[in-house]
């Protein structure tokens, strides 16, 4: 299976094509905000690479957020016109579940991920995965002092942006920190893998559906 993968929704724009696992390209542009100026430019130029043609695509996977507004929006407005003309499906999943199958896939315990990222003001954006990375809930917003009461009485490995603003907070938890590194585990090769994934298990249902998750609005 030909699977496009792209993620806008973070820090940075990342654009993944891989044919049963393999990757045939793949990039990274690290930038805050929006990514429509640079998405269609990197998606001509990584198709060019692959050596494949947009028809070829079996699969579109994108991040359907929480994170950037424009970013967000921008990624599943490209995703969705593609698989509207190309005449393919599209599968979304959370930016917080890419977190959590990197930790996944780079920790070797049986504990349950947390994934914690920073959203507005004191908020924070928070999902809660099995040792597998599959979801325990969608993703929602906490405070500080709900996510302290819930790391206090639950032994699992954490990760996102927000592991290093907790660190002394946490000292004397039982719990294990992930720091993730998008360089080298970039968000659209996670997004490809996970889609693999759903596919050999025959998982994908409605619950990865492509409407935007903004938290903010």
């Amino acid at each position: 299976m030909l699977i496009l993968a792209f993620d806008t929704s973070l820090n940075s724009c990342s654009l993944t094509i891989s044919r049963n696992r393999k990757v045939l390209s793949e990039t990274i542009l690290f930038q805050d905000h929006g990514s429509s100026e640079v998405i269609i430019p990197i998606l001509q130029e990584q198709v060019k690479k692959a050596k494949i043609q947009f028809h070829d695509i079996d699969l579109i996977g994108i991040s359907r957020g929480p994170g950037s507004y424009t970013g967000v929006r921008v990624g599943i407005s490209v995703a969705k016109g593609l698989a509207l003309s190309l005449k393919k499906p599209i599968v979304g999943v959370s930016s917080l579940q890419i977190l959590a199958y990197e930790a996944r896939i780079n920790t070797d315990n049986n504990r349950d991920i947390i994934v914690i990222n920073k959203a507005r003001g004191k908020e924070i954006y928070f999902q809660y995965f099995s040792h597998l990375g599959s979801p325990k809930n969608t993703p929602t917003k906490l405070n500080l002092m709900d996510l302290m009461d819930f790391l206090s009485v639950n032994k699992c490995t954490v990760t996102g942006n927000l592991i290093s603003d907790i660190k002394k907070l946490i000292e004397n938890y039982q719990i294990i920190l992930y720091e993730n590194n998008s360089s080298k585990f970039l968000p659209s090769t996670l997004i490809s893998y996970i889609l693999n994934d759903l596919v050999e298990n025959n998982t994908i249902t409605n619950y990865y559906g492509c409407d935007p998750i903004y938290l903010n609005t």
